[in-house]
């Protein structure tokens, strides 16, 4: 395989009840809301199970499942490219190019990572591939009553590292908060805020902390509250944009996606070793 990169971009995925107050009208097995949260990464695994392919109007794809091993998927995806090229006596041609990447879902309900190998020839983006994925699966989630939504992680360093940057210059910043399902994450949030997203019944939600116009905001990260918020968004709960004056553009943590990189023996090995260095890389 040509141009391959041995990075991988990691992206978190939470599965949500689409209505917390849905009452009856549910399947076998699923009782209630209750039920349904504790199965869902059952229902997520028969979802993914049933798919062929991700493709959509806009990509063709090939998917073949490398390995199924317990709660663990490696696929590896190619995705249909036209080339063109002049040949030597003067005429065009149109060449059909598959070039393919390896993807790795991760269904533990304290994981529920995706890793998408980048690789430019195969996908200019690796958010398109989770995108298509979840979008792919979103059908048969909503016959479950369950929505997948999913951020890039990013390293939280990052956003400290900004805000000394740009001390006394911040003017705004917004939280876009999943409403969290994972223990293991959201630790971190203060308790209210969690059971305040629970029982309003949504599912993505906004804080924002906006200063004065001849002001600037004081964000220290001995702050708790701040600093829960994110670490919850740095592991994948959400994405935090910021203002800051005289740059016209906000500042996206979303746009600084953690990576994880195999050595080159390690990516041409079989699918089961490759599969566990990658969910060693994971942990």
């Amino acid at each position: 395989m040509s141009s391959k990169t041995n990075t991988f971009e990691l992206f978190r995925y939470q599965i949500l009840p689409i209505d917390r107050y849905l009452q009856g009208d549910f399947f076998n097995g699923v009782q209630n809301i209750e039920d349904l949260i504790t199965q869902k990464n059952n229902l997520f695994e028969e979802a993914l199970l049933g798919q062929g392919d991700f493709s959509n109007k806009r990509h063709k794809t090939i998917v073949k499942l490398l390995l199924r091993k317990d709660d663990f998927f490696l696929y590896r995806i190619a995705h249909n490219k036209t080339l063109h090229r002049e040949t030597r006596d003067f005429k065009d041609e149109t060449i059909d190019s598959w070039p393919s990447i390896l993807v790795a879902i991760w269904n533990h309900p304290e994981k529920q990572y995706i890793a998408v190998q980048k690789r430019t020839t195969a996908f200019a983006k690796c958010e398109t591939v989770t995108k298509l994925i979840l979008e792919k699966l979103e059908p048969q989630l909503t016959h479950f009553h369950l929505r997948a939504i999913y951020e890039p992680l990013f390293e939280k360093q990052q956003f400290w590292t900004l805000l000394n940057q740009y001390r006394g210059k911040v003017k705004s910043v917004d939280f876009e908060i999943i409403t969290p399902n994972m223990a293991n994450i959201s630790g971190t949030l203060p308790d209210d805020l969690k059971q305040f997203a629970k029982c309003t019944n949504s599912t993505r939600n906004h804080l924002k902390i906006q200063s004065e116009p001849d002001a600037a905001l004081h964000l220290e990260e001995d702050n708790p509250a701040l600093r829960g918020l994110v670490d919850y968004s740095s592991e994948g709960g959400g994405n935090i944009s910021i203002k800051i004056d005289g740059i016209k553009k906000h500042h996206q943590t979303s746009r600084t996606v953690k990576e994880i990189t195999l050595g080159d023996i390690e990516l041409s090995g079989s699918a089961e070793n490759i599969a566990a260095v990658l969910k060693e890389l994971l942990k």
